[in-house]
């Protein structure tokens, strides 16, 4: 696994829960490359994950094992433990998708297969997208189902839309270390 110059865990330890070890080396951190177009340079970030992609309390997937990253301690959500093992495919599509900005982060929304259900449901990936030691990088803080809210099946997203492209070029415009506390996490030494 690469290590990169970032401030975030970039590796997440397996988790035991009766007598079976989950690993979740599908979260390390890694590189993804989008190109707008032929004879163009690909743009390159590096993605970290946050502990929200696989946790959730109080549902009904949730287990009686808590996960901490250092800043927060989480029940893991095995729905949300299955579908982030698709994290990577998901976000090597983010070239084809719309990314809708809030403020401090962006997210963007795919139809995915669920399966502790079998159906497909829209999936929302939420990130932070920012600068850090002159590279691009994109934390995801949370990816989830989206039954509720914007995005969610017959609720309309009414933010206005961009390319990862140009969400790419207003990012290196803007100075180093803005962005949201969540990607400081970090295990406890």
């Amino acid at each position: 696994m690469p290590a990169f110059h970032v401030d975030s865990i970039q590796h997440w330890q397996p988790f035991e829960h009766d007598g079976v070890s989950y690993d979740l080396g599908h979260l390390d951190s890694h590189e993804v490359f989008f190109k707008k177009e032929e004879g163009k340079e690909a743009i390159r970030f590096v993605v970290t994950y946050g502990l929200h992609c696989f946790t959730k309390d109080d549902t009904e997937q949730s287990i009686p094992l808590k996960y901490a990253d250092g800043r927060e301690s989480r029940f893991i959500c095995m729905e949300r433990y299955e579908a982030s093992k698709q994290l990577r495919g998901m976000l090597e599509k983010l070239a084809g998708a719309t990314v809708y900005l809030t403020q401090g982060e962006s997210f963007f929304t795919l139809d995915v297969m669920n399966n502790e259900s079998g159906d497909v449901e829209p999936f929302k990936i939420c990130m932070a997208i920012f600068r850090e030691n002159r590279v691009l990088r994109i934390h995801v803080t949370s990816a989830f189902f989206a039954r509720l809210g914007e995005g969610s099946p017959g609720v309309p997203i009414k933010k206005k839309g961009f390319s990862i492209f140009k969400v790419a070029v207003d990012t290196q415009k803007k100075p180093n270390g803005q962005f949201p506390k969540e990607i400081r996490n970090r295990y406890k030494k």
